[in-house]
Order: structure tokens, then sequence, then C-alpha cells
């Protein structure tokens, strides 16, 4: 038997008779890992479960809040009947059916293998904000979401334009920071703002963590911060930052302002360097000066070699 005869080639696993579970949890590790399946190697796999959700629900009565499961790319159409199908064009045209018009996209899934935001009009503003499924949101994540919203509302009140928000569903990530958003900003009872959101998109919200932190947890109140402190590079952008590796870092990466962390002993905050006036020096006696401000350090003791000594003197 020869050498080339003896390599045995490598199984690979048939997606196709992957039982259900399976799926769900390959879709999981996908999403938390964020990044994007390179050709031929199932990046044209559908979503799990995403066909048993309505495409799109209708506007939240006195909100500009308007869900909706995530656009998929015509890559898909393959594996869908024409019916099913769920383009972000298709999203426009049923949004237009309704009377409304579409002002802002935010995005929760963690993911960019779903469509391209190149894909939509030019007037439509776009905004990526990469939220890890089945957990509650952090503070960071609920603080981007208000901010995104807060600001859209501060430049279109003459206007009466939509945010959509979607996530893979369009159901549980999106139903929460909605609900929160009801929650800690327009100030709307628990209850009442879960309810609303479960009417208006046809579908109830499934996770219970989600529903316990919405009715029990507290109010968080970054949403008060002055959007002026975010800086100047947080317009809403067409295209979505550089997300977990594997993805296109070229891309504009929005700023936020980071909260100062626990401010260490005679030291800056985390995160942070204190501007130095001038360089450290040397000074006779081993001794090290910072231009005589701040406290100094102890002195240390310098060795001198024996034969040195012997040949000064």
């Amino acid at each position: 038997m020869s050498a080339g005869s003896r390599c045995r080639r490598r199984k690979t696993p048939n997606m196709a008779t992957a039982t259900a579970p399976e799926q769900e949890k390959e879709q999981e590790k996908e999403e938390e890992k964020g990044g994007r399946r390179r050709p031929g190697k199932g990046g044209s796999r559908l979503p799990d479960r995403w066909k048993d959700y309505l495409p799109l629900g209708r506007r939240m009565p006195g909100t500009r809040f308007i869900a909706f499961k995530v656009p998929l790319e015509k890559s898909f159409n393959g594996k869908l009947a024409p019916g099913e199908r769920f383009s972000p064009s298709d999203l426009i045209s049923r949004i237009r059916a309704q009377k409304e018009e579409l002002g802002l996209i935010i995005d929760l899934t963690y993911t960019q293998r779903y469509y391209k935001p190149k894909e939509l009009p030019d007037t439509l503003l776009y905004r990526k904000i990469f939220t890890v499924g089945h957990h509650v949101p952090d503070d960071g994540t609920i603080f981007k979401f208000k901010c995104a919203v807060n600001q859209f509302l501060g430049e279109n009140k003459d206007n009466d334009k939509l945010i959509g928000v979607h996530c893979t569903h369009g159901l549980n990530r999106t139903g929460y920071l909605v609900c929160r958003y009801l929650i800690d900003v327009e100030g709307m009872e628990p209850n009442s703002a879960i309810e609303l959101f479960n009417s208006c998109r046809g579908h109830s919200i499934e996770r219970k963590n989600y529903i316990r932190d919405l009715q029990d947890g507290p109010i968080r109140k970054t949403a008060q911060r002055n959007l002026k402190s975010l800086g100047p590079n947080t317009k809403a952008s067409r295209h979505p930052p550089p997300g977990p590796p594997g993805d296109n870092f070229g891309q504009a990466r929005y700023t936020w302002t980071p909260r100062p962390g626990p401010r260490e002993p005679n030291g800056p905050p985390n995160g942070q360097t204190r501007p130095r006036k001038r360089p450290w020096r040397t000074v006779t006696g081993g001794t090290r000066s910072r231009g005589g401000r701040g406290p100094q350090p102890p002195p240390r003791h310098v060795v001198v070699p024996e034969r040195a000594i012997k040949s000064h003197f």
C-alpha cells in the first residue's frame, strides 16, 4: 500500500441529517461568534426557526417603533418559496403598504451575514448594535440603543418616520430593548409595555429572563445622559461598525464615551493616562525626580565596584 493510499479523507458533517437541536446549537455558536461564513461553507443557511414568525409587525401606537424579523438577501432565495421570502426591498414595500415611512433601522443581530446595508435606500439610516442572544443585554448595549433612538427622534421632530428594530426573529432581543426604552425613558408600566409590544408584533416575547428583568429589574438611568457627550462620531452611518474577529475592520466604528473605571491609589482612573510634564531623569545619588512635581520614589543604593574606588584614589 502506497503512502498516498494510507491517508484517510476527513469526514465532513452532513447538515441535512442534523437534528433540530443540533441546528439550533450551531446557530447559537455562529451568532455568538458574530463572523461571516465563507462562500460554500453554509453562508446561505437559513436562521433557525426563521419561517415560524411573521415577517413584520405593525407600528406601536404612541411610539415610532415597528418590529420585524431579519430580512435576508437574495442568496437565501433558493431555500425559500416565493411567498416566504423577506428581503430588504420587501421590508420597505410592506411598510409603505401600511402607509408608513421607515427612517432608521437598528440591527441587533450578532452577525453580518444576513444582508448588507448597501441594499437599503440612501435615505434610510442604519445602526448596528451587536447584541448577544439568550442573555439579558448589558447596560452598555441598553445605553447604545437609547442613544440611537434619542438621537434619531431629536433630528426628526418635523416628520413621522419610524424606527425599525430587528434581531433574528424580531422578538426577544428586539422586544426587550424596545420595552426597556418605553419603561426607562417614556415611564410606561412594564406589563403595559410588554403587552403593547406583543400585540403589535404578532408574537409574544419568549425568553423568561427577559420578561423577569423588565418586570422586576432596576430602571437603567443611562438615557438621561447628555447626547453631546458622545462626541461628533456617533452619527448614524449606512455601514455597520466592525464586529468580532473575522469581520471587515476597514469600516468606521462608532465611538461611545466610556464609563470611568475605579480610581487606582494615587493614580488616574483605569484606562486613562495622566499627562507627564517632564520625562523622568536621573539625578545625583541615584534618586529619580520629575521636575520637582509630585512625590519622589525612595532613594536607591548605588553599589560601586571596589576596583573603581582603588583606581579613583
